[in-house]
């Protein structure tokens, strides 16, 4: 008992000898929150200040003028419906990211815990179309939309792409980190397959599964190239949508930002909600037992 009492000061005085290495690593932290959060600050004053003063010099930081006008007259624009927009936007992020890691996990499960003949092969070949630019098969999958007639409809933007390989190399790497132990213990309690993967598979792989749709649903809410070919009118989503306030010889930057600040909101609270498991989902992800 005595020697841990003389113990206490020597580890009361731990967080002092750290103290002058942690500074320098926080201020550069801030540093760096500022730089990335600077963007963003100059996106909300923009779309807070009347369109005389988004090209006032000197430039106001501040904004003099404060109001909400902007965020009125897009919701209010007869040149396009903004809330038909973020529907379709909703729709087409939450469908895309429910069917892509649906595949991705009934992928990744056979490529971790079971085995058979050319499972490597397999697993190197679907990492293998990693490497195949996206650009390459807009016009095959533009082609093919035609034939099925799915111009103009939520199926263009939800089918094309949901086989996505890295969702498939992330969650493999995230089962070959639970221990086989768990799943033989099932087996000989009678489980099947199907039935490993959802009651002990599943339930232990949530960070990976809350990461991978993050990750999906950010990639979809914020697609431009692919929705600017395949709908059109009402059916146009957000991001393709806010660029009708940007002409080539005019640009509304204050309705501009004000669009950009609605299309943005949508993944900074799916990330504010979900980061606790982005942060585990990342670190476990390749750990073997």
């Amino acid at each position: 008992m005595a020697r841990t009492v003389e113990k206490l000061p020597a580890l009361a005085r731990e967080p002092r000898r750290r103290l002058p290495r942690d500074i320098p690593r926080f201020l550069l932290l801030c540093v760096l929150a500022m730089i990335f959060l600077t963007p963003i600050y100059w996106m909300i004053s923009t779309s807070l200040k009347p369109e005389s003063d988004t090209i006032a010099q000197p430039v106001q930081w501040i904004p003099a003028r404060p109001t909400l006008e902007n965020y009125r007259e897009i919701l209010a624009s007869p040149d396009g419906n903004i809330l038909r927009w973020t529907w379709n936007s909703v729709v087409m992020a939450f469908g895309y990211t429910f069917v892509s890691v649906t595949l991705c996990v009934l992928a990744a499960y056979p490529l971790a815990r079971m085995r058979f003949w050319g499972r490597e092969a397999w697993f190197w070949f679907v990492l293998s179309s990693m490497m195949v630019p996206g650009i390459v098969t807009l016009i095959p999958l533009y082609i093919m939309m035609i034939q099925l007639n799915w111009i103009d409809t939520y199926h263009a933007l939800i089918w094309p792409g949901v086989a996505q390989a890295f969702g498939v190399f992330m969650l493999r790497q995230f089962f070959l980190g639970i221990p086989r132990e768990l799943e033989e213990a099932a087996r000989m309690d009678g489980a099947n397959s199907l039935q490993v993967l959802r009651h002990v598979i599943l339930p232990l792989s949530v960070p990976a599964l809350v990461t991978l749709g993050v990750f999906s649903f950010m990639a979809s809410w914020n697609n431009y190239v692919w929705p600017l070919f395949v709908v059109h009118g009402d059916m146009q989503t957000l991001p393709v949508g806010i660029t009708l306030f940007s002409s080539r010889y005019v640009t509304d930057y204050g309705k501009l930002m004000a669009g950009t600040a609605i299309a943005a909101l949508p993944v900074l609270v799916a990330y504010l909600f979900a980061q606790r498991y982005l942060v585990q989902g990342i670190a476990l992800t390749g750990m073997k037992d």
